[in-house]
């Protein structure tokens, strides 16, 4: 969720109303103070504030994800902190909307002095599900990139934990965030002094596990320039928080404001701050005492290491996820051309002892169209690159190297190692219009599945449909084709204009170039209903769950008829879950033998055709 002042999207979609100060407190005094600082940095020529030796600076990461129509505001507000922390000569990172996905916020936060993020928060304790950490108390990002302002995906405490190294000393800034600093949503009643707590020690938590020493959140942007203060100060974080603003909300209110111990991270303290009418939007979390020299001072060194990190291996290991993937290609071969069929490339490597690791892709004239910094924990681990360029466009077809250099916190350079990709893009192979098709009873719902091929460039391309045994019951294309989108819609027919038999279709396609060839494949069900087992090959006298899509819009829930090998078949009905999703648990009887379990769905569609689809599980 994200502290607005129009309706903002909450998880389940749902839209909240405005519920804070007018929109004035939240910019002008954060900007006009950076106009002014922007102008002295300008005309005086000091050294850079946040330097810590020669060649080395700390460095900033600045993330706005999507979030609807403030997305706008928040990318003008992360722009003026990312200007602010380049006038203290800071390493500044920005991922930014509609690039700020998971692996880009990976491939830059790692060992970051400071962190800003703004954008959805997902708390607790909240209206939302049961209290759990893969998507609470963390970021919301892209799902994608170039995704749109009014989707995202959140990555919360565990993945934060799991694949995120700061800084020793490291101070996250959490601004426009619900929850985060113990207010809920707008237009949600202001809570209990215990909730807010509760909130806003949970939201801190994951960054203190990584190496931050102090969380801050913030509804609202500052009166304090806390970026030029951590860097030209020596104040505490405690100092630093109640820095006062005349009673308004953005700077140190000093109403009812109290301290706890956290429960969360043993030995931090939870500072909360109140205003006297909107209720809780400041909050700091960690060791207050730390002062901005400290966190200047960033890690200590390593002692009694001597010699600079190195890389034992690196193999470019191929694509990330071999989904949609047909064979195995030979040696790394990836297609990053937006379909999410093997988009990425995957390397493993190992290292000495934990380090940076400085990536440099270049193409076969040397020339860099990448680079990108990642963290790694001594031994094996992996890291990998989206096949992109730096300003977000996919890398053309043809051989990369990627350049590989450990780094240490201390500036140590290692000696480089490198490994070699293969870019092949021709063909694009988008995703089904309709993940299954039910034409054959002759009505006007589910008709077809449209299938698509975008060509990025002229290739020769094989594209059939095949059954479950890779026999061919469709061909689609087989010929040189142009550049270009080639639309089919299936029906679920085979070449002689037969009704195929109910089951999985895949739609294969082989591309071929003169740099090379790569198959691809979607997946379409023909059938009236899709159903799903929650044991593979249940015992007789267990509980199973089924579950059931169906391809048509029903009049009433399905009936589920079983048949036990040995038994009389019986028949049980379907709960509704939602839109044409239906389930039931049941204990299967123990009697009769092993053999197969048959399954019959039946329903009636909503134009009152009577249909059915049989599936078949081993059982025990």
């Amino acid at each position: 969720m994200l502290l607005a002042d129009s309706g903002v999207q909450s998880p389940s979609g749902r839209s909240q109303g405005a519920g804070r100060p007018p929109v004035k407190t939240r910019h002008s005094p954060f900007v006009a103070l950076l106009a002014a600082l922007l102008a002295i940095s300008a005309m005086t020529a000091l050294p850079a504030p946040g330097s810590r030796a020669a060649g080395e600076r700390l460095k900033a990461v600045i993330i706005v994800g999507p979030t609807g129509s403030l997305t706008s505001s928040n990318l003008t507000d992360g722009e003026a902190m990312a200007r602010s922390a380049e006038a203290q000569g800071m390493d500044v990172r920005r991922v930014f909307h509609p690039r700020a996905t998971w692996d880009r916020v990976l491939a830059n936060i790692q060992g970051a002095n400071l962190v800003v993020y703004m954008g959805h928060g997902n708390g607790w304790p909240s209206p939302y599900g049961d209290f759990q950490e893969r998507t609470k108390n963390g970021f919301g990002l892209n799902p994608y990139e170039g995704g749109s302002a009014a989707n995202h995906t959140y990555y919360g405490g565990n993945p934060i934990r799991k694949n995120i190294t700061l800084a020793q000393n490291a101070v996250v800034l959490l601004v426009h965030l619900c929850y985060a600093s113990g207010n809920a949503e707008p237009g949600m009643a202001i809570p209990t002094v215990d909730v807010a707590r509760q909130r806003v020690d949970g939201f801190a938590a994951a960054f203190l596990a990584v190496g931050a020493r102090a969380v801050f959140s913030f509804g609202w942007n500052q009166k304090l320039d806390y970026i030029k203060a951590l860097n030209t100060t020596d104040k505490s974080m405690d100092q630093l928080f109640m820095t006062a603003a005349s009673g308004q909300i953005n700077g140190f209110v000093g109403w009812r404001n109290q301290r706890f111990a956290s429960v969360r991270t043993p030995g931090a303290i939870n500072h909360l701050d109140p205003h006297t009418r909107e209720g809780y939007y400041r909050s700091v979390t960690g060791d207050l005492d730390m002062t901005a020299d400290e966190w200047r001072g960033g890690a200590a060194p390593e002692v009694g290491v001597t010699d600079p990190p190195a890389i034992t291996s690196l193999e470019a290991a191929g694509p990330t996820s071999t989904t949609g993937v047909v064979g195995t290609a030979t040696g790394a071969v990836f297609h990053p051309n937006g379909d999410g069929l093997a988009d990425s490339l995957l390397l493993r490597h190992s290292v000495s002892r934990a380090t940076y690791l400085d990536v440099r892709v270049a193409d076969t004239a040397g020339r860099a169209v990448r680079t990108f910094t990642v963290w790694s924990e001594a031994g094996a681990g992996t890291s990998s690159w989206d096949g992109r360029r730096d300003d977000g466009s996919f890398a053309r077809d043809g051989e990369y190297k990627l350049i590989y250099v450990p780094r240490d916190r201390q500036g140590t350079v290692g000696a480089q190692a490198s490994a070699r990709a293969l870019v092949l893009t021709a063909a694009a192979v988008a995703a089904p219009s309709a993940a299954a098709l039910f034409a054959r009873d002759g009505d006007t719902l589910a008709t077809t599945s449209r299938l698509k091929v975008v060509m990025n460039k002229p290739a020769r391309l094989r594209w059939t449909l095949v059954n479950s045994t890779g026999q061919i019951v469709r061909s689609v294309r087989d010929g040189m084709v142009d550049a270009g989108t080639i639309g089919f819609g299936w029906d679920g027919r085979d070449d002689a204009g037969r009704w195929v038999p109910d089951g999985s279709y895949r739609s294969i396609v082989s591309v071929e170039t003169d740099l090379g060839r790569y198959t691809h494949q979607r997946t379409v069900f023909v059938g009236a209903f899709r159903l799903n087992a929650s044991v593979e090959a249940p015992a007789r006298g267990s509980r199973v769950r089924f579950v059931v899509r169906s391809t048509e819009r029903l009049s009433v829930p399905p009936r589920l008829r079983i048949s036990q090998p040995g038994l009389t078949p019986y028949t049980v009905s379907m709960s509704h879950v939602n839109g044409r999703k239906y389930r039931v648990s049941l204990v299967l009887k123990s009697g009769g033998t092993a053999g197969t379990l048959q399954l019959l769905v039946s329903g009636r569609d909503t134009n009152g055709q009577q249909q059915d689809t049989a599936h078949a599980l081993p059982i025990r």
